[in-house]
């Protein structure tokens, strides 16, 4: 072995001794702490999460203004009327192709258009 192949060797081996040293015990100081920074913590994030809620009701307040009309302004907001939709908004999801009440185009299998 050369030096620079031992010195390797005691490297890692001084490494890997430091990586398995236990550090001791937190003292009752170092421990309450970290416990008054765990509390403030929590109360700032309840104090987001409150604020965040605030918002957002706002905003759903704001929407509900501007989109639906006055709540209490003579029942259910204005909808889009149906009857004046296209065909295709109004059939429901589902296979698609011919139907027994929608046959087969007579198109859809014709020769090239001329």
């Amino acid at each position: 072995m050369n030096v620079s192949e031992s010195l390797i060797v005691l490297l890692i081996a001084l490494a890997s001794a430091a990586a398995q040293a236990k550090l001791p015990p937190p003292t009752p100081e170092e421990q309450a702490a970290a416990a008054q920074k765990k509390a403030q913590q929590q109360a700032q994030l309840e104090q987001q999460k409150k604020t965040l809620e605030q918002a957002q009701d706002r905003v759903v307040q704001h929407y509900r203004k501007e989109k639906l009309g006055a709540p209490g302004a003579g029942g259910k907001a204005p909808g889009t009327a149906t009857e004046n939709m296209p065909k295709t908004t109004k059939e429901l999801p589902g296979g698609v192709g011919p139907t027994p009440t929608q046959p087969q185009s007579s198109e859809a299998h014709s020769g090239m258009a001329r």
